[in-house]
């Protein structure tokens, strides 16, 4: 599955590092993809093996507070 979130407070690759490698230790999440630039976050992950909700939370717990993207 395939999901893309809006990251506001991505404003450096520092960030863009952060956010791949707090996602990349989740079981379940293929490849993580960061853009600075859209502030967007394109996450390929296992739907059996984890939650959307899951996504956020880490990303919430690293200090990046994300929302689905329409």
């Amino acid at each position: 599955m395939y999901i893309r979130l809006n990251a506001p407070d991505i404003v450096c690759k520092s960030c863009a590092n952060a956010i791949t490698n707090a996602l990349g230790k989740l079981d379940g999440v293929q490849q993580v993809t960061v853009d600075i630039a859209t502030k967007m976050v394109d996450v390929q992950f296992e739907e059996d093996k984890v939650t959307v909700q899951a996504i956020l939370q880490r990303l919430d717990d690293a200090g990046f507070p994300a929302m689905v993207a329409s």
